[in-house]
């Protein structure tokens, strides 16, 4: 067994089945096994596709311990040299992985190797970046300058001309490496229920085992940007979590670096209070909003809470 493919599910039954549907039409079951951690799923239609594809492994976890915990779980029984570890809402495009799989068998320098994830009109989507700045932070506490920065990452020369280049992190939408590389990194980070584990996991590259991160742009999968999950407390699970895995990420920076990313996240939650109070397209959610920017505060000032919110808005 060469790769070992990593889908983590929850209540995305229909996405998974049409990136299984990719997996299977383009790749030989000899060289791949596939495993589908379903982190407690309550529709509980997971379960028919465990019935539509038995050629994929079904791992049905008691709790939803998050994105990173679930990938875990299928890893440590997988099989595989190398893991791909792919969203739900992604779908292969050609067979082209396996190229990557040859980069890392020839590259001892190649830690986590990856593609571009492209919209449905297959244009490359935001997917990779430096770690976290207080660039990026002033950029998103402003509200101005931040997309200007992705299209530029975007339009980099490497990917018009589809050459190779380093960078810090990927999505976990899209993640490969060795197996063996994933467990002495200790796999994801458990602190995290979503966002910013796959951040961390490329740091933990990088910054322990002195691996460098590469893009290969030539080399494309199909990310969906049509949401399955649209709703007000969706909405408050991912600006929630999403504030809090950059807190926590940023505990890897010195204390004068970290202490600037916790003022601009500040200033980020107080400029923002104000506009939901009184602003009209809030009047339907002001007092959900405003516990959700309360909440989010809280985790900048507040340790403790930091620590106990992995699972703040989650059932698990």
């Amino acid at each position: 067994m060469v790769l070992s493919i990593i889908i983590v599910n929850y209540n995305t039954a229909e996405y998974v089945r049409g990136c299984l549907r990719s997996i299977f039409k383009l790749l030989d079951l000899n060289d791949i096994e596939v495993l589908i951690a379903d982190n407690n799923s309550p529709d509980r239609e997971v379960e028919k596709l465990a019935v539509e594809f038995p050629e994929a492994k079904f791992i049905f976890n008691s709790r939803n311990e998050g994105f990173g915990s679930g990938c875990n779980s299928a890893a440590e029984i997988s099989k595989g040299e190398y893991v791909l570890f792919l969203n739900p809402d992604t779908k292969l495009l050609d067979n082209s992985i396996l190229n990557l799989v040859e980069i890392l068998k020839a590259d001892d320098e190649a830690g986590i190797v990856s593609g571009l994830l492209v919209n449905e009109n297959g244009e490359p989507i935001y997917c990779f970046n430096e770690f976290p700045d207080l660039k990026w932070e002033f950029y998103q506490t402003i509200g101005t300058g931040y997309e200007r920065a992705i299209e530029d990452l975007l339009n980099r020369d490497e990917i018009r001309n589809g050459r190779k280049f380093e960078v810090d992190w990927f999505h976990g939408a899209f993640l490969l490496m060795r197996k063996s590389d994933f467990q002495r990194v200790g796999g994801f980070d458990g602190k995290y229920f979503m966002y910013y584990e796959d951040v961390e996991l490329c740091h933990d590259f990088k910054e322990i085992l002195g691996l460098k991160n590469y893009c290969f742009p030539n080399v494309r999968i199909s990310h969906s940007t049509q949401s399955s999950l649209k709703s007000e407390s969706i909405d408050n699970i991912r600006n929630f979590h999403m504030h809090r895995g950059k807190i926590l990420f940023t505990e890897n920076y010195g204390f004068v670096y970290r202490n600037s990313f916790r003022l601009l996240g500040i200033a980020n939650i107080l400029l923002r209070i104000p506009i939901v109070m009184f602003w009209k397209k809030y009047s339907k959610h002001r007092k959900e909003k405003f516990r959700q920017l309360t909440n989010i505060l809280r985790l900048y000032l507040s340790k403790d809470y930091l620590r106990s919110s992995k699972f703040e808005y989650i059932k698990v």
